[in-house]
């Protein structure tokens, strides 16, 4: 399980480098939304395969459409920073970043 550094999204996605989804799985640092405050990070997956994937961050699983799927998934705890864990149903074609919309 590879940590995903999250990445400064704020400016949009040109910027943002995606990776090749890890067999065993990966980890996340969560965002915070709390008293009007939104520290937001996202997991982006892009779904290159014939088939579609189940991607599950923290025990809540999320479909990514087949051949052109994209998602963006939130990835919210209490506390920022804490670790999640993210597994995903396949690998193949999948590539992952973790992204943050708000200036780090």
């Amino acid at each position: 399980m590879a940590l995903l550094a999250t990445q400064d999204a704020s400016a949009g996605l040109a910027n943002v480098t995606m990776s090749a989804a890890s067999g065993g799985g990966d980890t996340i640092a969560a965002g915070s939304r709390a008293a009007g405050w939104d520290l937001g990070v996202f997991l982006l997956v892009r779904n290159a395969d014939a088939t579609s994937t189940t991607v599950t961050v923290d025990g809540v699983p999320f479909s990514v459409p087949a051949t052109t799927g994209t998602a963006v998934i939130p990835v919210y705890r209490t506390a920022a920073g804490t670790v999640l864990t993210v597994t995903y149903s396949k690998v193949t074609s999948l590539t992952v970043a973790a992204v943050q919309l708000a200036g780090k």
